[in-house]
């Protein structure tokens, strides 16, 4: 992120900011976080991602160990746990939770800014612009995230998890450059705080799981040609299985709607939901029930890579 654009206020807008915000170090990479709640840090689960405990980088200088309660590829957000009261060795300065534009409404255009704080304390700002905004997207990882707001380029070293603000100083999310290499987007307020929920309560966002692997197919029903998806395997002892999913099942209603989109399956898998599900067998149509059931495993590691797991 990088302008020539400035403001008298922008100096005091990320003064305000840099308040919340820590300097994060894993264990092969640094960035930054922000003290979202009380006593709970956001930041980046690339930087967290299969670490039980991060240093962190107070706006004193101080450096404490921050346990984390879960971190979540798909939208690439962690939380984290410490103490942000007395320490050990005296009274620790008050950090106050960061300003978040719950309602805001960015356009592309707006110039925007990221803090960051690297190991020496020191507060680092990065300048720039929006240079797309729509509506809810689905990250390669499996993330539901409630808007796309992309900036106008990439982000330096050590920014990573940093908060993006407005250049009034209200925070839009978190940065990201987990899902493309040539522009970096804001994970929104929205879609930390609902992450961030299931993270603290059980240390993962409990995707749906039905134990299927699908391909879009084209069949014949009654002599007239019909679109589904192709079973091509079924888990073992998965929520589809225990409802009597075959493979070579084409599948043409999911949710009381046509099954045509890979998409469409994946974004009703809501856990614990019973879905009606008509698949044709045989020349037959058959009607059966799946049970959602949360995801046994990641299917995400910090390299990058895919775990093995399956489709939906």
């Amino acid at each position: 992120m990088n302008t020539s654009s400035s403001s008298p206020s922008l100096p005091d807008a990320v003064e305000r900011v840099a308040r919340s915000v820590l300097g994060v170090v894993g264990r092969r990479h640094r960035g930054a976080g922000i003290l979202w709640r009380e006593n709970v840090v956001v930041a980046s689960a690339s930087i967290a991602w299969r670490s039980s405990r991060v240093s962190l980088v107070l706006p004193d200088g101080e450096q404490v160990q921050g346990e984390v309660r879960g971190a979540d590829g798909g939208t690439d957000i962690a939380a984290i746990f410490f103490e942000s009261g007395a320490a050990s060795s005296g009274t620790r300065t008050a950090m106050p939770v960061i300003d978040r534009a719950e309602t805001a409404t960015p356009r592309v255009g707006d110039v925007v800014f990221a803090v960051g704080r690297d190991p020496s304390v020191a507060v680092q700002a990065s300048f720039g612009h929006i240079g797309s905004v729509a509506g809810p997207w689905r990250t390669w990882r499996g993330g539901n995230i409630d808007a796309l707001i992309r900036l106008d380029g990439g982000l330096y070293a050590g920014f990573q998890g940093a908060p993006v603000a407005h250049a009034t100083g209200a925070v839009l999310g978190i940065a990201s450059s987990a899902f493309s290499r040539g522009h970096a987007v804001v994970i929104p307020v929205a879609t930390i705080d609902a992450t961030l929920d299931q993270l603290m309560a059980h240390g993962r966002v409990q995707h749906g799981f039905i134990g299927l692997a699908l391909q879009p197919a084209r069949t014949q029903f009654e002599g007239n040609g019909i679109d589904g998806l192709l079973v091509s395997s079924v888990a073992e002892g998965g929520p589809a299985a225990q409802a009597g999913l075959q493979v070579g099942d084409v599948i043409v209603e999911f949710a009381d709607q046509p099954a045509t989109r890979l998409e469409a399956i994946r974004d009703a898998l809501q856990v614990g939901a019973r879905i009606g599900v008509v698949v044709l067998r045989g020349g037959q149509k058959r009607s059966l029930v799946i049970e959602v059931a949360p995801r046994p495993s990641p299917c995400w590691n910090p390299s990058g890579g895919r775990g093995a797991c399956a489709t939906s």
